[in-house]
């Protein structure tokens, strides 16, 4: 999950079309390593999946709504993941 996040730091660049792939290519890789966890840690996997997806959709206008909402959300979790995997 970190290289997934990691990559997207990386990549998403200034361009709302250029975080729109990131954020698509990070749900990817996150659904892709959910299929490996289990129990708290797999659905806090699968929420940050989900918050990507919808943020790709916010930054290439197939919804409304603020990114920045969506990035906050991603921040709490990867916060709280983080916190569990400490104490797992």
């Amino acid at each position: 999950m970190a290289a997934a996040l990691t990559s997207y730091r990386r990549d998403a660049g200034t361009s709302r079309s250029g975080q729109a792939a990131a954020a698509q290519q990070t749900y990817r890789d996150l659904m892709g390593a959910a299929l490996n966890a289990e129990g708290v840690v797999g659905a806090k996997i699968r929420r940050l999946a989900a918050e990507f997806q919808e943020l790709n959709f916010r930054l290439s206008g197939m919804t409304g709504g603020d990114p920045n909402q969506v990035i906050a959300d991603i921040n709490t979790d990867v916060g709280e993941f983080n916190r569990l995997c400490a104490s797992g």
